[in-house]
């Protein structure tokens, strides 16, 4: 509940410092200090507004949850594409909606890390207008505060309640908008509506205080493209479409670039790359979020687990010619001896390891706003709207798709969304706040064959082929033994047993 959280986080969690110096990010902790001192100067408030992002992507809960990223790792384990491996570690539990549902270890996390960055930012907030320092960084760090505070509560307002036109008076969670002491009063529950509408105060806020011609020396920093890109995020979710529309469209006037053939194919692991928009950089000494590629990356020796493989069916959604649907094919696990292998499943080669097995985190690509922007032109029948979808397929080499309006069109732009995205944590959101139930079907055609090659002591190569048993959905309905359908509590995170236990007020 409140309370522990308070006494766990005692004068602001204060603090695990985690230093940001170049790429580095120092996740033990450097310090702890009284509050009062932090706050004294610019620097200080800086100082907590980093150690609060590395605490939130860099934090273990267990091996399955680092970090932020096992929230989006979560989404996509729920969701209609993802074929979670069955002798493998890692969102198994969550595949078969166990997890959530039964308050497992994910709630705890995401619950202490929202909340915990949430009171942190509180503090920056309460403590940096009297605070020593340039004018313009202060400014510039309350906005950034306001931001990550916004983002928090749109985590919480998009996975602990259903779709907000659902019912947008349905109880959510709490709300804090000053630090916590041991002294405060756990707060009720809002509403749906409230959380949205507190995620969206915030990131106007952080708009007005960002400079537009902030340059950020890391891409984990939020700036003002960020913020435009969260905007967008947060009004389709909240269902203001003139909003999400006018948002990314100032977006996508700032950057429009969509990445190459080669780019796409080369691993989704580094925040260099031109068309993310937000990511969070790993470095040798620096890489608890790089552990989700163990997840990811099914197609790499390095990884362990290679546990997020595609539905089978999934494929079938690419047109030929899609350089996307190149990179799906049937293979055995990495590190098997193919010789004695008998199970292939479906390999998204999309995520890869670099050396050393490092992976930089993305959070925001462009690809992503002309989705959005296209769906809010949808929902407000504007013809830009399929010239949005296409420039996305254009990129990728998909058949364009023309004559298309209304719910067609819709159901256009979600396909496209699931194809786009995979893997980077919009699967159950999209299914939620879209009111439509998870699909998943049963892979009949159990038996392919698998062709290899061989190389002998000489270096002759040897191509052979072999019948394999392949491997879809097995997780088909709920935990009960119930359909899915829409709306389904198996879906959102739940409050965990101890907040709901010790927090009279919910």
């Amino acid at each position: 509940m409140m309370k522990n959280y308070i006494q766990y986080t005692k004068a602001l969690a204060l603090l695990f410092f985690f230093a940001f110096v170049s790429c580095d990010q120092d996740t033990s902790p450097t310090d702890a200090v009284e509050e009062k001192e932090v706050f004294k100067t610019v620097e200080g408030s800086e100082k907590v507004l980093n150690g609060s992002w590395g605490q939130l992507m860099e934090t273990y809960y267990t091996y399955a949850n680092p970090g932020f990223g096992s929230f989006l790792r979560t989404s996509d384990a729920m969701g209609n594409d993802a074929v979670l491996q069955t002798n493998k570690y890692g969102f198994g539990n969550h595949y078969q909606f166990s997890a959530l549902y039964g308050k497992g270890g994910t709630n705890t996390h995401s619950w202490n890390l929202s909340y915990k960055t949430i009171n942190n930012m509180n503090n920056i907030l309460a403590y940096i207008d009297n605070s020593k320092g340039d004018a313009g960084e202060k400014r510039r760090i309350k906005g950034q505060a306001y931001a990550l505070r916004g983002f928090m509560y749109l985590h919480l307002a998009s996975s602990y309640a259903f779709a907000i036109d659902k019912d947008p008076n349905a109880l959510a969670v709490p709300i804090y908008l000053k630090p916590t002491t041991v002294d405060t009063q756990p707060a009720k529950r809002s509403t749906v509506r409230e959380v949205y509408n507190q995620a969206l105060a915030d990131l106007e806020e952080a708009l007005v205080l960002i400079p537009e011609g902030y340059v950020r020396k890391q891409k984990f920093q939020i700036d003002y493209s960020v913020v435009l890109g969260l905007l967008s995020r947060a009004n389709l979710y909240a269902r203001n479409w003139e909003k999400a529309r006018d948002y990314s469209d100032r977006l996508l006037a700032k950057n429009d670039y969509l990445m190459t053939e080669t780019e796409y194919k080369s691993g989704f692991n580094d925040v260099a790359n031109r068309e993310w928009i937000w990511g969070h950089p790993q470095t040798p000494d620096q890489s608890n979020a790089s552990y989700q590629f163990h997840y990811l990356d099914v197609t790499s020796k390095d990884s362990y687990y290679y546990s997020f493989n595609a539905d089978p069916y999934f494929k079938d959604l690419f047109e030929d010619g899609d350089y996307r649907k190149s990179m799906i094919n049937w293979a055995p696990d990495p590190s098997a001896d193919i010789e004695k292998a008998s199970v292939v499943w479906m390999r998204y080669g999309k995520f890869k390891f670099k050396a050393g097995q490092l992976a930089d985190m993305v959070l925001m690509r462009t690809s992503e706003i002309y989705l959005i922007n296209a769906e809010a032109k949808a929902q407000l029948n504007d013809g830009d709207a399929i010239n949005k979808l296409n420039e996305v397929k254009r990129a990728r080499h998909a058949a364009l798709v023309s004559n298309l309006a209304g719910k067609d069109l819709l159901e256009a732009i979600w396909l496209e969304r699931r194809k786009e995205l995979f893997g980077e944590g919009f699967a159950l959101v999209d299914i939620v706040r879209n009111q439509k139930a998870v699909v998943r079907k049963k892979y009949e055609n159990n038996k392919v064959e698998y062709a290899y090659v061989v190389r002998d002591a000489n270096g002759n190569e040897e191509t052979k082929t072999k019948i394999m048993t392949a491997n879809g959905h097995y997780a088909l309905n709920f935990p009960d033994q119930s359909p899915f359908v829409a709306n389904s509590p198996y879906y959102l995170y739940q409050i965990p047993n101890v907040e709901e236990r010790e927090n009279p007020n919910l």
